[in-house]
């Protein structure tokens, strides 16, 4: 096609930006059976590498689905979400303020030793002396999709031990205030791009290697108290965040 052969970046990019065109646009909806590799091929005149590696890049975004055998359809949408950080939500508002229900798939709660390096980690930017904590893993969703996968460490010399595992099946910010009192005031956030093990992608629904956007995050209460650490994991094709600045 003029309109890809014309372009100067990388064939690959060209196609798949062209192909997610035709499904935003709706030649390709929901659902629907993509052509097989040689007739997209031929009518794009690419070559099929090209093609294929374009197709690799937006079934890792979950744009589209491969079925073994059977052929490439077009995924299913799924919720996006942009927001700015500059303001301290939890997972569950922010999935609640798109107008989504929030969720929860997969919940695992103990009581650990923290490792040596999360220690020191926690000390750098606490000067605290932590030791255990309530880990908490869970998958959060919106409408039933799964769109982040968290692991939270709640200091446990902060809260009394008559928690219970259904506590944490929503905000984790309510939770702390109406159960324990604590009220998180602030965060410590840093912002990484990571590709999803096969741990994670199994609980997301994603393939292996696909980008994720870790938010490492030390929440503080109003008496400046380090309460939690958090690692959030949210899927790239579901969230970008971004920030205000001014200069």
């Amino acid at each position: 096609m003029p309109t890809i052969n014309e372009d100067k970046r990388p064939l690959y990019l060209r196609i798949k930006e062209y192909l997610e065109k035709k499904i935003e646009n709706g030649k390709y909806k929901a659902g629907d059976k993509l052509p097989s590799e040689n007739k997209l091929s031929k009518s794009l005149d690419v070559s099929r590498a090209s093609l294929r590696e374009a197709l690799r890049v937006l079934e890792e975004e979950g744009k589209i689905i491969k079925q073994q055998g059977i052929g490439t359809f077009v995924n299913k949408p799924t919720p996006k979400f942009k927001k700015g950080i500059e303001k301290l939500n939890s997972v569950t508002e922010t999935i609640e303020n798109e107008g989504f229900q929030a969720g929860t798939k997969k919940l695992n709660i103990k009581e650990i030793k923290i490792s040596e390096s999360l220690k020191e980690k926690i000390y750098e930017v606490s000067n605290e002396k932590v030791d255990k904590v309530l880990r908490i893993e869970r998958v959060r969703t919106a409408n039933n999709t799964p769109v982040v996968y968290c692991i939270d460490h709640l200091v446990l010399k902060y809260l009394d031990n008559n928690y219970k595992k259904e506590y944490f099946e929503s905000s984790l910010f309510d939770i702390l205030n109406n159960k324990f009192g604590i009220n998180v005031k602030r965060a410590v956030t840093n912002i990484v791009a990571v590709k999803a093990d096969k741990y994670v992608s199994s609980f997301l629904n994603i393939k292996k290697n696909s980008p994720l956007l870790l938010l490492e995050q030390f929440h503080y209460d109003e008496k400046n108290r380090m309460i939690l650490f958090s690692q959030n994991y949210f899927r790239n094709d579901q969230f970008q965040f971004k920030v205000m600045r001014n200069r």
